[in-house]
């Protein structure tokens, strides 16, 4: 509650502050126009890049870590079924062979009339496993906390990137939209390439006045120029593309490289289990021969079977691949459009600058009005010039000949 309140007071105090100031300041007006068309562009992205990446990380990240969990537990639970297979089976025929061992030598030494032999075999078993079964709750507690402190790191750092990722967003939209109009009121150069409503009225003022004109553009000057509003794509466009891409290009290689991370152990866990699976048990025999014993039987087979993996320890993987897909896919669809409509962004802000600051619109639409017309000049007088030395090499050719420099030349 007590959050709440202070909240509440900062924005009251902040409405209050920036409410007077742009009632009595075009320029702070302008520059809250500025970051409200750039927050919104910059919000839906980081929006649609946030549920991109909180998609990967529900179904592809979570999903290779469940993976990764049911190969260690699958390791743990066979080391157990092994030390189930230690304490019952080989030892129980171990006691068994030596008690056949012990039946066989009794028969070989009553053979002989020397003297009167005796002997008792009596075994005792004992295995001491406690050990190894401390060391596979140790390896188990482990596994379950590296597990818990992994999905407690992803969860912190989703968090701070929540927390800092918006802030300085909106930090450096600030540093870089108060950079954009001082540039405009101080550079006439700048983002002075478009022909805008200010351009189109000085021009119809100039031709009234019997002054020299620009418009229609020529040719060479309207691949030069844009007539806002217009669609047409051009190379600062494509640039002002690439620049609101390049976050949203980032972002894909890290999801594309997760998901195929994913549907990396997806494979392996699978290849793996199956070749686990198909493995033959293997077949421990101990076989006595050679002792004299009965005619009938000659030997005594103790041979035990113990599988290499258990199948029930199998671990069964899954693959969250298709359901990460499908919103990704959305999200960047969305994205796709947001790119192309970042291409009008800087033409959507020279027009609003100029709304607001019709004096330096003057002034830059002068300046770009008396550019073009120095081109024109410049661009007519070569054309005369050359015109004249055609015209003369014409009717004069032996004046204006133009000497071999090559001395090998014929």
């Amino acid at each position: 509650a007590i959050n709440t309140v202070h909240i509440l007071c900062k924005q009251k105090l902040l409405f209050w502050i920036l409410t007077p100031a742009m009632y009595f300041s075009e320029r702070i007006r302008c520059f809250g126009a500025l970051i409200l068309i750039s927050m919104g562009m910059k919000q839906v992205k980081n929006i649609l890049l946030s549920l991109g990446t909180s998609s990967v990380i529900f179904f592809n990240i979570q999903n290779t870590l469940r993976n990764m969990r049911l190969l260690a537990k699958g390791l743990l639970c066979n080391l157990e079924e092994k030390l189930l297979d230690i304490n019952t089976e080989p030892l129980g025929n171990y006691i068994k062979m030596l008690k056949w061992v012990g039946k066989q030598l009794k028969n070989y030494f009553t053979n002989f009339q020397l003297g009167s032999y005796h002997a008792d075999f009596k075994l005792k078993a004992k295995v001491d496993s406690q050990d190894f079964k401390i060391h596979l709750t140790e390896a188990e507690q482990a596994l379950n906390q590296t597990a818990q402190n992994v999905l407690a790191l992803t969860k912190a750092l989703s968090s701070v990137g929540k927390i800092l990722s918006p802030t300085l967003g909106l930090l450096c939209l600030v540093l870089l939209t108060a950079l954009y109009l001082r540039r405009f009121h101080v550079d006439k150069r700048y983002n002075n390439q478009y022909i805008t409503k200010t351009f189109r009225c000085f021009d119809e003022r100039q031709r009234e006045k019997g002054k020299p004109h620009v418009l229609p553009l020529t040719k060479s000057e309207s691949e030069l120029y844009t007539v806002t509003p217009s669609i047409r794509p051009t190379g600062r466009r494509w640039k002002a593309m690439i620049k609101f891409s390049l976050p949203i290009f980032t972002h894909c290689l890290t999801w594309l490289v997760f998901i195929s991370l994913d549907a990396l152990i997806y494979w392996l866990i699978v290849v793996l289990s199956k070749r686990l699976g198909e493995l033959e048990p293997l077949r421990e025999a101990t076989l006595f021969l050679g002792l004299p014993v009965e005619e009938n039987a000659k030997g005594a087979n103790f041979s035990y079977t113990v599988s290499l993996f258990e199948k029930k320890c199998l671990p069964e993987p899954e693959l969250w691949l298709y359901q990460s897909l499908v919103p990704l896919s959305v999200v960047l669809a969305l994205l796709v459009v947001l790119i192309l409509l970042s291409s009008q962004m800087v033409q959507l802000r020279v027009v609003l600058s100029e709304q607001f600051f019709s004096d330096v619109a003057e002034k830059r639409a002068a300046y770009l009005h008396a550019k073009i017309l120095r081109k024109r000049c410049k661009t007519k007088a070569e054309e005369h010039e050359g015109a004249l030395e055609t015209l003369a090499i014409f009717w004069c050719p032996l004046l204006f000949h133009k000497h071999r420099t090559n001395p090998d030349a014929v």
